[in-house]
């Protein structure tokens, strides 16, 4: 398992106070999941440069969710916002997780289009 800065920091407390990391006892606090009006993620979702149906794919709901998010009729919250703020930090954690690939055929017709641009 790789190396993780959280583990380390949150097991160094706990041994300085010989006890379980609890919510009563604030070892960890967790920041609420960020807001995400419709501008926000369509901006998110242009810079991973996917579609509603990928970004739909990826959070686990239809794509008539996002489109819903995208118009303002709904918007993400609970697992999916805090996903959301997860990607939008660390985008590169859909390639790390194996939650997406990119095909390399994709990619030589992306670099092709953009030399012909």
């Amino acid at each position: 398992m790789p190396a993780s800065i959280f583990r380390d920091e949150v097991r160094d407390v706990l041994f300085r106070k010989a006890r379980q990391c609890t919510k009563k006892n604030e070892v960890v606090r967790v920041v609420p999941a960020g807001k995400w009006d419709p501008a926000r993620l369509r901006k998110l979702r242009s810079s991973l440069h996917v579609s509603q149906a990928v970004l739909a794919d990826i959070m686990g709901v239809s794509k008539a969710t996002v489109i819903a998010w995208e118009h303002g009729v709904n918007s993400p919250s609970g697992a999916c916002a805090r996903l959301l703020d997860i990607l939008n930090a660390y985008p590169d954690i859909l390639l790390e997780a194996g939650v997406v690939s990119i095909h390399e055929v994709e990619r030589k017709r992306y670099r092709m289009k953009a030399k012909d641009d």
